[in-house]
């Protein structure tokens, strides 16, 4: 009988049901040609090993002082979107859903917020709206019509915000957003959090998953030696091992990713920096962080940014495609283990 009571206690406390580990690749859904069904890309991404896909779809605000939150086509006369993305349309994201699942992938859809018009240093971690109450309901707004949609099509996780550091400290408005897809929504949910932002998060009990990107500074070295990066990685786990302890949820990284450029893995996050092309560079990033995590019962998956364009090795961007880093995404997730995560 007390045994029984502890094993009823036991579930209780575990969270829901969770996937089993998530090898994850990002598809950048940028094309704009309508025609363009990603069925190849998938194919490519199913082809590594992967067993989930994230799916980022984008509105904007048009400064960090901003109010207002649109879908790019809302904006009528406003600056080119940041990098000339726009916001895919909702039938276009449905379809590569669609497409995903028939391809025997997972979809995490992954909504996340773009600024039109940055001065440096400026982002999404740092908007200040002129009226938060404003702008937090046009945040919801943008959320639930994402997580409706996943609703109705069988989307397996979804994230609730990405990166939001200053508005990270509204922990009623978190937590009312959550309950309300929780109403509705019946696959897991998370937030993405920035790398160095996770642990001032007040909200993550409510949440399935610890998320987080992981464009972390390894070093400073233009080229350099697997034995710094995996040093810089054992810190890394280090910190996360306890912070995880601490909330007794998997971590997810919801992205990783490096430019395939000299000093690549310096600043990962500086998708600007004018250096030389260096494939080499970034695969050496792939298997660093392989070695450290693939065995991690902490870890409840990664997606690795992101897998769109040409690629190949005269390429400079973060795409895996055609390039060193691929075999090895591709040998990690074949031979990689699929156990269910209960830390």
């Amino acid at each position: 009988m007390i045994l029984l009571q502890l094993l009823t206690a036991l579930i209780l406390f575990l969270p829901g049901p969770l996937s089993a580990y998530q090898k994850g690749v990002a598809l950048g859904l940028y094309d704009k040609d309508a025609a363009h069904s990603y069925k190849d890309e998938l194919q490519e991404i199913r082809a590594t090993g992967a067993d989930h896909v994230s799916l980022v779809v984008s509105w904007y605000q048009k400064e960090i002082k901003s109010n207002d939150i649109y879908p790019r086509w809302e904006a009528a006369g406003a600056a080119p979107a940041v990098g000339d993305f726009e916001t895919t349309p909702d039938h276009k994201l449905i379809q590569v859903i669609e497409e995903a699942h028939r391809t025997g992938l997972k979809v995490f859809l992954f909504p996340i917020l773009r600024i039109e018009e940055r001065a440096e240093k400026e982002w999404r971690g740092v908007v200040t709206p002129k009226s938060l109450q404003e702008w937090l309901e046009g945040y919801r707004r943008f959320t639930l019509h994402y997580a409706r949609l996943a609703a109705a099509n069988g989307v397996e996780m979804f994230s609730v915000g990405s990166e939001l550091c200053s508005v990270e400290s509204e922990e009623k408005f978190w937590r009312g957003l959550i309950a309300q897809i929780r109403g509705f929504y019946r696959g897991q949910l998370l937030y993405s959090a920035n790398w160095d932002h996770y642990k001032k998060i007040l909200f993550w009990d409510d949440l399935d998953y610890l998320g987080l990107n992981g464009y972390y500074e390894l070093t400073k070295n233009e080229t350099p030696a697997m034995g710094e990066l995996l040093r810089a990685w054992w810190d890394i786990e280090n910190d996360l091992t306890a912070w995880q302890e601490a909330h007794r949820k998997p971590i997810i990284f919801t992205e990783i990713g490096y430019p395939s450029v000299d000093g690549g893995c310096g600043k990962p996050w500086d998708y600007t920096r004018s250096a030389p092309v260096d494939v080499d560079e970034q695969a050496i990033c792939y298997e660093a962080f392989f070695l450290t995590w693939a065995k991690s019962m902490r870890l409840g998956g990664v997606y690795f940014w992101n897998w769109y364009g040409q690629g190949g090795e005269n390429d400079r961007s973060y795409t895996p495609r055609g390039k060193p880093a691929e075999k090895i995404l591709t040998r990690w997730y074949r031979q990689s283990p699929t156990y269910s995560k209960r830390p």
